[in-house]
């Protein structure tokens, strides 16, 4: 598989099911645990010669290997197990991709465990450190980004394309925010080849932007501006693009409307706003993704939450961005492209 490359050759949606999945995640993570998947990269194999290389049942091993089959992790064939692209790429170390520490536990799920008490208290009287201060990001993120650098890659392929980047707009200056790996302006650097992009995120985060921009071969077009989204000096009228990926779910409604003020600032008179978020509808019944997404952040984080497209709206409108288009990209979180409606 060619590293550099942007887009991915196979569907992650299996993968997304086994980590929202109690039974899924719990074959997967044997499978982790037992090493399962670096055996079968060495050679297809039926369940036996698994078991003897792994010296575990053979029971255990054919009832584990037809799990991961349904799964749709592996292939078979006249009894023997093979490895199929996902697993290749996820689940065996070594892979840039490497997901398996992932399902062996997510620090951010720790705290599902204390729903009651949170509800019950309006919050946690002693939480975990919030995801989006620096010490706790710089720890966290770092976990989270190779995840959220597959699962997003289909998807910021399709939102360069809808931004028209390469095509109705060239030579773009991008302001990408909490970049963590950079996948959403990568795409767009990748779309439009004059384009410069600017990342922004703590220190530690941005070690690992770097990494990603040298492994895609873009890292040429960046520049890092490190530091809190909330407090770092942007430049007045400088951009034609902002990206906000998965943002301000973290920062709430506050930080949110404040950050989007300084953001229209540091655009250009023709400049763009790019959001990509959970977004529920404006009662908060659905759909179900963005809704759950909404106690997840209310576990994790100070004051962050999940908001509905009319709500960004609104707040895009008093900064000056009154125009609001939505485009669906392959993905959970539709992407929000605001102007200033002079085009």
């Amino acid at each position: 598989m060619d590293a550099r490359k942007l887009s991915l050759d196979f569907d992650v949606a299996p993968f997304l099911f086994c980590l929202d999945s109690v039974r899924g995640s719990r074959i997967v993570r044997a499978a982790v645990e037992l090493g399962v998947f670096p055996q079968l990269a060495k050679e297809a194999a039926p369940a036996e010669r698994v078991a003897g290389a792994l010296r575990v049942s053979v029971r255990g091993t054919r009832l584990l290997l037809d799990g991961l089959t349904a799964l749709g992790l592996l292939g078979k064939e006249k009894g023997s197990y093979r490895l199929l692209l996902i697993a290749q790429a996820l689940l065996v170390p070594g892979s840039p991709d490497y997901l398996g520490d992932l399902v062996q536990g997510s620090i951010l799920d720790e705290t599902w465990d204390h729903l009651t008490e949170a509800v019950r208290k309006g919050g946690l009287e002693e939480p975990a450190e919030p995801v989006e201060r620096q010490k706790r990001a710089e720890e966290f993120f770092p976990v989270l980004i190779r995840f959220l650098h597959v699962v997003n890659r289909t998807p910021a392929i399709a939102a360069a394309r809808a931004l028209g980047a390469g095509t109705g707009h060239r030579g773009l200056r991008v302001l990408d925010l909490a970049c963590g790996s950079g996948v959403w302006s990568l795409a767009v650097a990748d779309a439009d080849p004059e384009a410069r992009i600017t990342a922004v995120d703590f220190p530690g985060v941005l070690a690992y932007t770097r990494r990603y921009g040298e492994r895609h071969g873009l890292a040429g077009r960046y520049e890092y501006l490190p530091g809190n989204v909330q407090e770092v000096v942007l430049p007045e009228a400088h951009y034609d693009l902002a990206i906000l990926g998965h943002i301000l779910h973290s920062e709430g409604e506050g930080k949110s409307r404040k950050l989007l003020g300084r953001v229209a600032k540091a655009l250009r008179p023709g400049g763009r706003i790019a959001i990509l978020e959970f977004l529920p509808n404006r009662e908060r019944t659905g759909p179900l993704d963005p809704v759950l997404f909404g106690l997840r952040m209310f576990l994790n984080t100070e004051e962050g939450g999940i908001f509905s497209a009319e709500e960004y709206a609104e707040w895009l409108a008093e900064v000056g961005f009154p125009k609001v288009e939505s485009f669906e990209i392959g993905s959970h979180s539709p992407l929000l492209v605001a102007s200033r409606g002079t085009d």
